[in-house]
């Protein structure tokens, strides 16, 4: 038992252990950026460039907080670096990578670059971007003349920089001319085309995920193409067959080692144990490849992990369960097993309810904003269950001091049955006439409560008034038959075993007759009690005795 309390502790250390991770981007943030990128789209199409018919000058509406200026009419809409970058990410995402060679500015590229097909640096250039950086649109300026006050020259503007093993690399946006040399805008600089050979040699996927990108169809999910979701797959498919034959080795190993090994044991190593371990092997040796920033923000949010380790840590409370329960049946504690299962589920419901504010943080949502609705929410719960709560703890009351337990016969108020089952909102009564009564805990646990079960032998006290013509050596010799009788029987207890006379009545003489049964089996005790009762009839008319007519009762009264 302590080896196993030792490898639930390891357990809960490697979850914790698991689950630390630094700042990194998240799906929210993933979902930020596309509402972000639809957003600045819209804007530019309903106040960016607006052109007039006779192709005069258009005019940018800005926001409030921005003076309106107006700006030459251009095709691509590259007159300020946002609205540039913009139209460069849409052409990308709509893989129409002709229309993308139209932000890049490819003059006085070097000779080796120049060699290079326009598209294919485009692509490749979106290909870095998804590696390494995501682009914040609003950061980008909206003034023809672009950002002031930056450590790059006036006609370029600085939009993001890239730590390579070489040192940085400055992704810039360029003022030049036009194809028609007309007018000056915004395109990607040729100093950033230049770098993209080696960049893409730095950031590039490994030659399988080059080879699914080019061969299967370029969708994408959540910003995760269709090749990524395969490759990731794949591997974990490949992991968890690894995982499913170590796991299996080792509980092959324990049952061969220890024989005594419970079924249960095994089946949670080969179950959850080797999800787990399958899930933490992938995420350790998958390698960073082909990662993107959208896969690591999936990655991040740790769904699949989160699942295993519920698995793993509900399964694990099901054995320590099961192993209480076998602890307390052998040191003779059959009622705290009940116990067991409410608390049981309260801890599987803080499980499930830990694993998902966790799920929530990993998204990148806060969990203090869900905590502080949940409390909300909890204390309305707690007043409309306020009824609940107070039966659930009179439950609990019930199965810890044991006044009664499940199969006793006791009496309460003025009902008398057995008690079939103590549940968390009232307990189940079988009355003698075989009808159910329920009673809230709350309510059965204050009541005054006699259990019969409990009784370690049953009281045989017959009333026995004998008619007031009895005559004294009658009268004494048969209560000297009736103690010899009791005394001679094996099921009655030695002492207390009393006859008495115990006086008079206006219309009877009364014998005290006190003896115990030495049974708690009440059908055994009536057998009893019938065979005791026919001796004292007996005796009766062996002696000469009458029971008084109760006809004289009801005069006397």
């Amino acid at each position: 038992m302590a080896s196993f309390r030792l490898a639930i502790l390891a357990l809960i250390l490697c979850f914790c252990s698991c689950l630390y991770a630094q700042e990194e981007a998240t799906v929210k943030s993933l979902l930020d950026q596309d509402s972000q990128q639809s957003d600045s789209a819209q804007q530019d199409s309903d106040s960016l460039q607006k052109q007039v018919t006779n192709g005069a000058t258009n005019s940018l509406a800005r926001d409030e907080n921005l003076e309106i200026e107006s700006l030459p009419f251009d095709e691509y809409h590259r007159m300020t670096p946002r609205a540039s970058m913009q139209g460069y990410l849409k052409a990308v995402k709509a893989l129409d990578y002709e229309l993308a060679t139209k932000y890049l500015d490819y003059r006085n590229l070097p000779s080796e670059i120049q060699g290079i097909a326009p598209e294919l640096l485009a692509e490749q250039l979106m290909l870095v971007l998804d590696r390494t950086i995501w682009i914040d649109l609003n950061s980008l300026s909206m003034h023809a003349e672009g950002k002031k006050n930056e450590s790059v020259p006036a006609y370029r503007d600085l939009i993001a920089e890239i730590e390579t093993s070489k040192g940085s690399v400055q992704i810039l946006m360029q003022h030049v001319p036009d194809e028609e040399n007309k007018q000056l805008v915004w395109k990607i600089s040729n100093a950033t085309v230049s770098q993209i050979p080696f960049l893409i040699e730095e950031f590039g996927y490994n030659e399988l995920g080059e080879w699914l990108y080019h061969h299967l169809p370029k969708i994408d999910f959540l910003n995760v193409m269709l090749w990524q979701w395969l490759y990731f797959l794949g591997m974990f498919i490949g992991f968890f067959l690894l995982s499913m034959l170590i796991t299996r080795v080792v509980a092959g190993l324990l049952k061969t080692i220890r024989p005594s090994t419970q079924e249960d044991i095994l089946r949670f190593i080969k179950g959850p144990i080797c999800l787990l371990i399958a899930i933490i092997i992938s995420r350790t040796f998958h390698g960073d490849s082909n990662i993107t920033i959208a896969v690591a923000a999936l990655e991040h949010a740790a769904t699949i992990l989160l699942i295993a380790w519920s698995w793993v840590l509900i399964r694990s409370i099901d054995l320590i369960k099961h192993r209480m329960a076998q602890s307390f049946v052998a040191n003779d504690k059959p009622q705290a097993v009940f116990l067991l299962r409410p608390a049981s589920n309260v801890v599987k419901m803080c499980i499930i309810i830990v694993m998902t504010l966790l799920w929530f943080e990993n998204l990148g949502f806060k969990a203090t904003t869900l905590l502080a609705g949940l409390g909300i929410g909890g204390l309305a719960i707690a007043l409309a269950a306020q009824k609940t709560v107070e039966n659930v703890i009179g439950a609990i009351t019930l199965y810890a001091s044991a006044p009664v337990k499940i199969g006793d016969l006791c009496q309460f108020a003025k009902n008398f049955g057995v008690i079939e089952e103590i549940g968390l909102r009232a307990t189940r009564i079988r009355t003698i006439d075989r009808s159910v009564i329920y009673v809230p805990n709350a309510k059965f646990v204050d009541m005054e409560l006699e259990n019969v079960s409990e009784r370690e032998k049953i009281a045989y006290k017959p009333k026995l008034m004998l008619s007031e013509k009895t005559t004294q050596a009658n009268l004494a010799a048969f209560m000297d038959a009736c103690k010899t009788l009791l005394e001679q029987h094996e099921m009655i207890d030695e002492t207390p075993c009393r006859v008495r006379f115990k006086g008079f009545t206006p219309w009877a003489l009364e014998v005290d007759v006190l003896s115990y049964v030495a049974t708690t089996d009440f059908a055994q005790y009536m057998e009893i009690i019938e065979e005791l009762n026919l001796a004292l009839l007996g005796l009766l008319n062996e002696h000469n005795c009458k029971l008084a007519s109760p006809e004289f009762a009801k005069l006397s009264e």
